[in-house]
């Protein structure tokens, strides 16, 4: 069981796992580590509909290709001498920030294609490449 709670109402948290545990005849182990923001649906947005559109219209791929081999190039790490991927889910807002700007850079050094950034998007924009650009 997750708990999450500010760090001025400590209370609250304490109420809510002394509810949990009460009456129950066992043994518990409480962590407590500082939250860490995920990314929020407003990248998402950006990155799929936005990012990831643009490439995959340059490069012929798919969406979810597209992402993938994103993801490859940008956050792939090794872990004894095996090769793996973290997820952009498990990224926090600066770390997802990151990761699309890498993509950005990417897109224009390697395939002179220019994405905007999130505060050049329009509306209007948006609908447009998310309707022009979709694939089957």
């Amino acid at each position: 069981m997750i708990f999450k709670f500010r760090s001025d109402k400590p209370e609250q948290a304490f109420k809510k796992i002394t509810d949990f545990v009460s009456g129950k005849d066992d043994w518990f182990v409480v962590e407590i580590q500082k939250a860490k923001n995920i990314r929020s649906l407003k990248q998402n947005k950006y990155y799929w509909g936005v990012v990831v559109k643009i490439l995959a219209q340059h490069t012929g791929y798919t969406s979810e290709e597209t992402h993938q081999e994103l993801a490859r190039m940008f956050l792939q790490y090794e872990n004894n001498g095996k090769l793996f991927v973290r997820s952009t889910t498990k990224l926090n807002t600066a770390e997802f920030e990151k990761f699309t700007e890498s993509c950005r850079q990417w897109a224009s050094s390697e395939m002179s294609v220019h994405i905007p950034l999130p505060n050049e998007i329009t509306e209007e924009m948006y609908m447009m490449l998310n309707n022009i650009f979709e694939r089957p």
